[in-house]
């Protein structure tokens, strides 16, 4: 009888609860502290207006951001902005340019160099960003092949390819290392072309369901780290991931039935227990 009373105490628990036990205790859903859950470099969405987007600054303390554009006249394609109390605004790079731009923070000290990048959307028509991502930009970097589509964004369980690169070329056998504000840390392994496939986990809080114009969403964080010469260089990719919508939606049914089904057990527990005293 006790053991039943359990395991309806543990069915009541809040979602977040229960999620909060998943992955040894970190924190789970939007609200996760955006500048506790890892210390790797990384740029992360931090607000904006029509037209630009702020970014804040983590885990690496780079003077100035690098906006690439994905067309435009080469002359425009490329513009610096500054870093203001570890944020910066950001806007297209070549005028009436839509579509992602990469945006790269870097720093560099004796015997290290970090780069934290990000790829940022903006809706005005623009050329897809194929050979945007082709163009190598830092000595290690991780590029995601390809980008999600507009509107539309990595999720919980979709499987992603992320290609690694070094001076250029593609570098096999490299550990890559995934990590969410959820709490959750997977690694790969680079196969001879470069290319890593991550799935994404499984670690929102299942009362987060999405539905409608629900933007739920939590940052993640994919980097690696080699080193050449002396130097210890590390590159992240950050960007943001939602829920799996079937997902949340089945969990929540179960719940509700597992509990339906503990309801209606009671008044035959407690009868048998009585007869048997």
């Amino acid at each position: 009888m006790r053991s039943i009373l359990m395991m309806i105490t543990v069915l009541a628990m809040s979602p977040h609860a229960l999620a909060q036990h998943r992955h040894d205790g970190g924190a789970s859903g939007a609200g996760a502290d955006a500048t506790s859950w890892t210390t790797v470099p990384r740029l992360q969405p931090a607000g904006g207006g029509r037209g630009e987007m702020r970014l804040a600054l983590a885990g690496i303390d780079a003077p100035e951001l690098v906006i690439y554009a994905p067309g435009g006249a080469p002359e425009t394609r490329v513009r610096h902005v500054p870093v203001e109390a570890g944020r910066a605004r950001i806007s297209p790079a070549a005028p009436m340019t839509g579509n992602y731009h990469w945006v790269q923070g870097r720093e560099v000290r004796p015997g290290m160099v970090h780069v934290a990048s990000t790829a940022v959307y903006f809706s005005n028509p623009g050329p897809a960003p194929t050979a945007l991502l082709a163009e190598p930009r830092s000595e290690l970097e991780i590029v995601p092949t390809p980008l999600p589509r507009e509107h539309s964004r990595y999720r919980e369980g979709e499987r992603w390819p992320f290609l690694v690169r070094w001076q250029g070329q593609a570098l096999a056998a490299q550990k890559l290392v995934l990590e969410t504000a959820n709490g959750s840390r997977t690694e790969a392994l680079s196969d001879a072309d470069g290319r890593a496939v991550f799935v994404f986990p499984l670690d929102f809080d299942p009362a987060q369901r999405p539905g409608g114009h629900d933007r739920t969403s939590a940052p993640f964080v994919l980097w690696t780290e080699h080193r050449s010469d002396g130097v210890h260089y590390l590159s992240s990719f950050t960007s943001q991931y939602s829920p799996a919508p079937e997902r949340t939606r089945s969990l929540g049914w179960g719940a509700g039935f597992g509990l339906f089904g503990m309801a209606l057990a009671l008044p035959l527990l407690f009868r048998r227990e009585h007869r048997h005293d």
